[in-house]
């Protein structure tokens, strides 16, 4: 059986611009995450408060954080040093347990998965390139429990493909209801016990799900009910598709 390794390097300026400015500046149709990264750069926030105009604003982020990518170089560096020797003590035992608990074996194609070292606080996720983002301020331990998310989208995917075949893959991203589905169970499917056995840590999902209600019960209690009394990965999967495909309007609301 494969198991892949994951690869850490620092991610190149442009690639941290894209998506920064992306998250800075969403459609209607995306969930905001301007404040998660304001968090992180204040300083940004008051430079482009009185600024409207787009293009001048892109030019003001853009010369913010190649500033700050200048003098974080180092430290990028060195993150993605520590993060790939924390990272490797755990490496081929997740690899297992996640295999085990979706019950889909890693692929060929799967050798290596890379993880990015990036200013973005905020971790988005690749499936085609096998490619996920990581805050380079994140502690090993938090890094490693976020990478787990990360990784864990790429295995169940494949296992999606198997019991949904004619799922087309833009919808494995947001919005569609097939990534807000995947953006639910994290905090189910790692929490098993096998998984918490490899790593111990409470693994959550989105709050925006944790925090929805659904008839007077947490959007949550219901998927973790399949989860409890699956059959199998298949029949959790299958459940909770027809589960939140009855209920699309309201979770399509949060």
């Amino acid at each position: 059986m494969n198991i892949p390794k994951v690869e850490f390097s620092v991610a190149p300026i442009d690639k941290i611009f894209s998506l920064i400015h992306f998250f800075l500046n969403p459609t209607k149709k995306q969930w905001d995450w301007s404040n998660a990264i304001y968090k992180d750069y204040p300083e940004l926030k008051s430079k482009l408060q009185n600024i409207k105009d787009k293009k001048k604003r892109k030019e003001v982020e853009y010369r913010f954080f190649t500033e700050v990518f200048k003098k974080e170089r180092i430290e990028l560096e060195k993150r993605a040093k520590i993060f790939q020797r924390e990272w490797n003590k755990i490496n081929d035992d997740v690899m297992l347990v996640l295999s085990k608990v979706v019950e889909q074996e890693w692929s060929d194609k799967d050798k290596k998965i890379f993880a990015r070292i990036s200013l973005n606080p905020i971790c988005p996720r690749y499936i085609k390139q096998r490619t996920f983002d990581l805050f380079y301020k994140q502690k090993p331990k938090y890094m490693k429990s976020v990478a787990i998310h990360e990784i864990l989208h790429f295995i169940y995917f494949e296992k999606w493909k198997k019991v949904f075949p004619k799922t087309q893959e833009k919808e494995f991203d947001a919005p569609h209801l097939v990534w807000q589905l995947s953006e639910m169970v994290p905090g189910i499917i790692l929490n098993d016990k096998r998984v918490q056995n490899v790593f111990k840590y409470k693994f959550d999902s989105y709050k925006e799900y944790e925090n929805f209600k659904l008839n007077g019960k947490p959007l949550l209690y219901y998927l973790q009910d399949f989860y409890n009394n699956r059959k199998d990965f298949a029949d959790f999967l299958k459940k909770s598709w027809k589960f939140v495909k009855k209920y699309e309007k309201e979770i399509n609301s949060i």
